[in-house]
């Protein structure tokens, strides 16, 4: 790998560090940042429409340089087809789940905008449909999604790396250095 890439998709499950990743690769190459999840989502947590969101992410991906963090279903295919770089964080229970219990409760507690007004709220948070409940849940099929994904993409012309490791930002600065630590 010469330089660092300049598409980048990043995966993971919730607390893998996405968009810790993301904003680092971002700051130090100059690349476009986009959280999925601030397209995604309008006002009271309504999901955008297919087609609406389709039609952003065609202006996203004809830019020359962007990482973006996040992989809704319907994103998928997009970003397979024009990422030279896709990164899937994939660390432990142990270092995501506390991860998440800090990041959602330090939400609630500041009332932080999660983009388009929505914030955590009490139930969000502890009610039926909980993000941390959600994570949990979510947390093999995410994992079984990524295995497969990156069972199709190998061979093709993007570089593949998965790390395991809890340190997102030394990831970032590796990748952004040039060096693909693929599989860590």
């Amino acid at each position: 790998m010469s330089g660092p890439p300049r598409r980048v998709w990043v995966l993971g499950g919730s607390a893998s560090g996405k968009t810790t990743f993301s904003r680092a690769f971002a700051a130090t190459t100059g690349s476009r940042h986009v959280e999925l999840d601030r397209l995604y989502w309008r006002e009271n947590w309504t999901p955008r429409q297919d087609a609406e969101l389709r039609a952003e992410l065609d202006v996203l991906l004809r830019q020359p340089a962007w990482v973006v963090d996040g992989q809704y279903a319907v994103a998928v295919d997009a970003f397979a087809a024009t990422a030279d770089c896709v990164v899937w964080l994939d660390p432990p229970l142990r270092v995501s789940w506390p991860r998440l219990l800090r990041r959602t409760l330090t939400r609630l507690v500041s009332g932080q905008d999660l983009g388009a007004g929505n914030r955590e709220s009490f139930t969000s948070v502890f009610g039926p449909r909980s993000i941390l409940v959600f994570a949990l849940r979510l947390r093999r099929r995410i994992r079984a999604d990524n295995e497969r994904l990156f069972d199709a993409l190998r061979g093709g012309g993007a570089v593949l790396v998965r790390s395991r490791t809890a340190d997102p930002v030394a990831l970032a600065r590796s990748l952004a250095d040039g060096v693909a630590p693929v599989d860590r």
